[in-house]
């Protein structure tokens, strides 16, 4: 049976952007995580701006196996899935993987909760579990990988238990649609408006996505402007 892997990783913040922290943990919403925690040595240098997140210092790495061995930490096989918050993200810093399926708990998270003003996975716990003090105990350790797993292990479970989705296969296709049919957009000069509304007081403008297709784009922002725009002209023409 494929298994699932939450996922979190540190970096150096440089180019490549090499892995210096990797957690995982096989993911059951009935169950704790059991997160396995591993520190690398890179070869590039840390930037200012990494260290400031995440906290760890080059000195802390020097005695760590080298970041090559990052690739292979995660005993992923064909078929597995991850799930990250900005999946893709993670995907890359381990080696992207051949024949794994990516789940993005950022892309669904936007998607089911478009009203919050910010989606980052801290933020996201807060509105679903309201200002607790167990909750903020366990962020002071954000943004190290070990902490991050077990957010994203609540934040997960509290997806597949309100979607009442029941395996990988189910999780995997829920976060394919977040990602290709948003409801809003994330980013940019109209943020916070609508992709699938035909209201011009309140939809992104059309011609606005027209431009951003010709675009570089990743290829679900890609696919989510085309459906918009194909869910608008079907509209216009049952209108018609």
């Amino acid at each position: 049976m494929n298994k699932i892997y939450l996922i979190d990783t540190e970096t150096t913040g440089g180019d490549p952007n090499e892995a210096i922290e990797v957690a995982w943990a096989l993911f059951n919403p009935t169950e704790e995580p059991v997160v396995h925690v591993q520190r690398y040595r890179p070869v590039g240098e840390m930037k200012l701006g990494a260290t400031v997140v995440h906290g760890i210092l080059p000195e802390e790495l020097e005695n760590c196996p080298p970041t090559v061995e990052a690739a292979s930490f995660i005993p992923l096989e064909p078929g597995d899935f991850i799930v990250a918050h900005n999946v893709d993200f993670d995907y890359e810093v381990i080696g992207s993987p051949a024949d794994v399926r990516c789940i993005d708990t950022l892309g669904i998270s936007q998607y089911l909760w478009p009203e919050i003003d910010c989606h980052k996975q801290l933020a996201v716990l807060y509105h679903l579990f309201g200002y607790e003090r167990w909750l903020r105990d366990l962020a002071k350790d954000a943004h190290s990988a070990e902490a991050d797993v077990r957010m994203l292990h609540l934040l997960a479970t509290q997806i597949v238990q309100r979607q009442k989705i029941k395996s990988g296969g189910q999780f995997f296709n829920f976060s394919h649609h977040a990602r290709t049919h948003p409801k809003q957009i994330a980013w940019g000069k109209h943020r916070g408006k609508y992709l699938f509304s035909t209201d011009e007081s309140e939809a992104v403008p059309g011609d606005y996505l027209e431009y951003m297709l010709k675009q570089d784009l990743n290829p679900y922002t890609r696919q989510a402007f085309i459906n918009a725009l194909a869910w608008r002209e079907d509209a216009g023409s049952d209108h018609n």
